[in-house]
């Protein structure tokens, strides 16, 4: 059953927001922590409520020597994700690591969420892997459904790259209540351009804020797309990052936006759930 928000559900609650873009060191998890401890120093993070990671911010895409490089129950990247959100007063969506959990034979893509005091907030392992990069050979798909979380009394969902291609997935977050879907990738230079319209085209049809960020230059033998960027439920561009370069994307995230848009053009409304073939 839906726990959608209609738009007296809605309360107007605002996050300031940072998305960071910068370059993963491939294979170097010591190298990835030091870089991810400067971007915070460097990123003025005075009333920011919400700063955003890259995926796999620990390793890159090191496959081969994923195992090598993986977390053990996400240790140690929360632990230093948890010091710098209380160090910064911040929400942190920590990207997504290389992450052992039960059996070490099988390495997970996890995304988590800590809030101001470093508490674990919400994780989730990506379910879709990508087969242009091989993750199938060397990762475990995700085996939960993705689920809302709250940041600041906002619902939040958070999503991871690839997902980004299935829309299924950020309307089931946005029917759960979610107004905010933050997407954490390494997404690859040659699809650049699918990045720029999925990204506004999940944002548009869900009418909810989507967070994005993302690496760029080349890591491996992958050159990544930059491109992180901040879209409103309408569509249009908040803050966006060039292809290459170190940035902290910026925005504020207004949910009587949300209400309004979802006010003024009602697809939730509108929708034939017993119309489509796949419901």
């Amino acid at each position: 059953m839906s726990i959608f928000q209609t738009n007296k559900d809605i309360e107007v609650l605002m996050m300031n927001i940072k998305a960071l873009q910068y370059q993963v060191a491939f294979g170097d998890v010591e190298e990835n922590i030091t870089r991810v401890r400067e971007q915070f120093e460097r990123a003025e993070l005075k009333g920011t409520d919400v700063v955003v990671l890259p995926e796999m911010w620990t390793s890159g895409y090191d496959l081969e020597n994923i195992q090598k490089h993986a977390c053990q129950d996400l240790e140690p990247a929360k632990s230093v994700v948890s010091e710098l959100a209380q160090k910064y007063d911040v929400n942190i969506v920590a990207g997504s690591v290389a992450n052992i959990k039960d059996d070490p034979d099988e390495v997970y893509n996890t995304a988590f969420v800590v809030d101001r005091s470093g508490a674990l907030v919400y994780e989730y392992s990506k379910m879709h892997l990508v087969p242009m990069l091989n993750e199938p050979e060397y990762l475990t798909g995700g085996k939960d459904k993705v689920e809302t979380f709250t940041l600041d009394g906002n619902t939040c969902g958070l999503v991871i790259c690839y997902d980004l291609r299935f829309p299924e997935l950020f309307r089931d977050l946005a029917l759960k209540g979610a107004t905010s879907i933050f997407t954490v990738a390494e997404w690859p230079m040659a699809r650049k351009a699918h990045w720029e319209v999925l990204i506004k085209a999940r944002a548009i049809e869900n009418q909810c804020y989507l967070i994005a960020s993302n690496t760029y230059g080349e890591i491996g033998d992958q050159e990544f797309a930059g491109r992180s960027m901040i879209i409103d439920p309408f569509g249009k561009v908040v803050d966006e990052a060039a292809d290459h370069g170190d940035a902290a994307v910026t925005g504020q995230l207004d949910g009587n936006e949300v209400a309004r848009i979802r006010k003024e053009v009602p697809i939730f409304d509108s929708r034939k759930r017993e119309m489509y073939h796949f419901l």
